[in-house]
């Protein structure tokens, strides 16, 4: 009966570490994701809500054919921000492809989104927000040792009977 407790705790407690961590999401941009742009000469930003490692983050911006147009890196007057200097862009569509590495963690979070130059492009299926690619492993975690304790659980009560 003790040992059983024990395993449930343990199996909790090492769990709570990882569900802890945080990962780096992207919150706003600028051109935002969708949205539609009248003249390219200037700066693209994308902000996320936790700071970013210089040296791992990134974004591409690429035309509709894949060429890359437009690199960043994180902003040196904000660690939360990845910034880019678009030069004249034709009209089109353009992707705006990021790679996030938390400074806390490590923790790589990659996504993309589009926008659009003089045309109008739908918008992103999920109500403007950017579309990620990144599949949350906490998540993962979490369902998998919740399932461990209900098992731990239900073996321990069968066995009580």
């Amino acid at each position: 009966m003790r040992v059983a407790a024990a395993i449930v705790a343990f199996i909790a407690l090492a769990a709570l570490p990882v569900i802890a961590l945080g990962h780096a999401e992207l919150v706003s941009s600028d051109p935002p994701a969708g949205g539609t742009l009248t003249t390219t000469r200037g700066f693209l930003t994308a902000t996320f809500d936790d700071e970013l490692t210089p040296d791992s983050s990134s974004l591409v911006v690429q035309d509709a054919g894949g060429a890359q147009v437009a690199t960043g890196n994180v902003s040196p007057g904000d660690a939360h921000v990845l910034i880019a200097e678009l030069p004249a862009l034709p009209e089109g569509e353009y992707t705006v492809r990021w790679t996030a590495v938390s400074a806390d963690d490590a923790a790589v979070e990659r996504g993309s989104y589009t926008f659009g130059v003089l045309v109008s492009i739908m918008p992103p299926p999920n109500d403007g927000e950017p579309v990620t690619d990144s599949k949350d492993p906490i998540i993962a975690v979490g369902l998998a040792a919740i399932a461990m304790i209900a098992i731990v659980a239900f073996i321990f009560f069968r066995r009580r009977r």
